[in-house]
């Protein structure tokens, strides 16, 4: 009963709202923009490679937990290179009803270099393969306003794990039926992937969009320490 008490509690403090006016975190800053940081490794012959990369953008502007997931050998020289850019840049931090807001925010970075040119693109969305068949490739994904994050008192601190939370999430950013998977590491307890789920359900975002048009997507979010 004291559970289901605090979670009553927990979700009034976190209770979705409909998103009236608002603007996603974004790269588009005039001065230190995270594109003009950016350099291709040094690296001979043609090659192509996506990383994907999450992090919080805080207001000030600043990605904070920065973290770029390696897929196959090599990725660990544009990794590095991401990092090293990350430290000199800056964001547009969210914006909701004319708040500030933390953020997380997941983005993907294309790496292209053939005999007459290297590119650098940056893509803001995870890439999940239903949003991808449903808006194309360059869709803005959603992003969750940071709160209380309950569930990090009550997951594992030092026993490595990892999740991946998905949830529907509508074009007013009302989100439901979060469910977790896990990827790797310790089984999680259950108190922990209740909250992770309850955290998922309740939070507030900002929806997905594309051409500055909200849209209904699929949100995920990888747990883990």
């Amino acid at each position: 009963m004291t559970s289901y008490f605090y979670l009553f509690v927990l979700s009034i403090m976190l209770m979705n709202t409909v998103i009236a006016d608002s603007r996603s975190a974004n790269f588009e800053v005039k001065e230190n923009s995270l594109l003009s940081k950016l350099n291709f490794p040094e690296i001979k012959g043609n090659t192509s490679v996506l990383i994907s990369c999450s992090g919080i953008i805080k207001k000030n502007k600043k990605l904070d937990q920065a973290l770029c997931y390696k897929n196959q050998a090599g990725d660990e020289v544009y990794i590095q290179e991401i990092y090293k850019a990350i430290k000199k840049s800056r964001f547009n931090p969210a914006i909701i009803n004319k708040k500030v807001v933390e953020v997380f925010l997941q983005f993907r970075i294309f790496f292209k270099q053939d005999e007459n040119d290297k590119v650098i693109q940056l893509i803001s969305n995870a890439g999940y393969e239903e949003n991808i068949e449903a808006y194309g490739m360059n869709y803005t994904a959603a992003q969750r306003v940071l709160g209380e994050e309950e569930w990090q008192k009550h997951c594992p601190k030092y026993n490595r794990y990892r999740l991946l939370s998905k949830a529907h999430l509508s074009q007013n950013g009302i989100a439901s039926n979060a469910n977790v998977t896990p990827l790797n590491g310790i089984n999680i307890n259950q108190k922990c992937n209740l909250l992770i789920n309850f955290t998922i359900n309740n939070s507030q975002y900002i929806p997905a969009h594309v051409n500055n048009e909200p849209i209904p997507s699929t949100y995920i979010e990888l747990f883990g320490n």
